[in-house]
């Protein structure tokens, strides 16, 4: 019971983890620094064309809330449909300047790409960011779809996305990226409730899922909006 006041104050690879995939979606992520994040995401949903023209099928941005690594954190992201595709589009990214515009409403912090190892289907909105270094890449997939299901079981409308970094530079090795997905910070909220309340039904999964992790290297909430779709 002690451990439920530390949920979604925490959460709660292999690539071959994902169940028979032709391909593994891949995630491109520019983060930035922004005194202006509304206008930052306005400024990507205007000029959309740029989404287009690096071949992603979606992308959007996220505003960090809380959890900061820097003030005025925040990232766009560009999901592919392969690694080749993602790969392809972040050199010519790099190979592309900036425009002005954009340079005058943030700054270039750095790159990274995540591979998507548990698929998710809500769209972006609000949403709770942990990164894990866990004991085992496909048991901490298999246990954090079974407490999802629970959560969803029990009223909520949530949903568990689990992203395998990618030349990100330097961190832990079995290191995974995991978002709960909420949609509405109310949503989040009801969630996070019934975890302070130790509500029974979440004992057992959540005890499965706390015994695959080794450590918590971030915890963030972040306001997430898509901005772009290929469809």
């Amino acid at each position: 019971m002690k451990y439920f006041a530390t949920f979604l104050m925490l959460p709660v690879v292999l690539l071959t983890t994902v169940a028979q995939a032709q391909t593994t979606p891949v995630v491109s992520v520019i983060n930035v620094q922004t005194a202006d994040p509304g206008r930052y995401t306005d400024y990507l949903r205007e000029n959309s064309q740029i989404f287009e023209a690096l071949g992603a099928d979606s992308g959007g941005t996220c505003t960090t809330l809380s959890g900061h690594r820097y003030p005025g954190q925040a990232f766009a992201f560009s999901i592919y449909k392969d690694a080749a595709s993602a790969f392809k589009s972040a050199q010519t990214y790099a190979r592309t300047p900036r425009s002005p515009e954009l340079d005058a409403i943030s700054t270039l912090v750095s790159a990274e790409f995540y591979a998507i190892i548990k698929p998710f289907t809500l769209p972006s909105g609000f949403e709770r960011r942990f990164q894990v270094v866990v004991k085992d890449s496909a048991a901490y997939v298999a246990a954090a779809t079974k407490l999802e299901k629970a959560m969803q079981d029990n009223g909520h409308r949530v949903e568990i996305g689990i992203f395998q970094p990618m030349g990100n530079g330097q961190q832990k090795a079995n290191l995974l990226d995991v978002r709960i997905f909420a949609v509405e910070p109310e949503v989040a909220g009801m969630l996070v409730n019934d975890f302070l309340q130790g509500e029974a039904w979440a004992i057992q999964p959540y005890g499965e899922l706390l015994a695959t992790i080794e450590s918590l290297e971030l915890d963030t909430f972040e306001s997430c909006v898509q901005v772009y779709s290929a469809d």
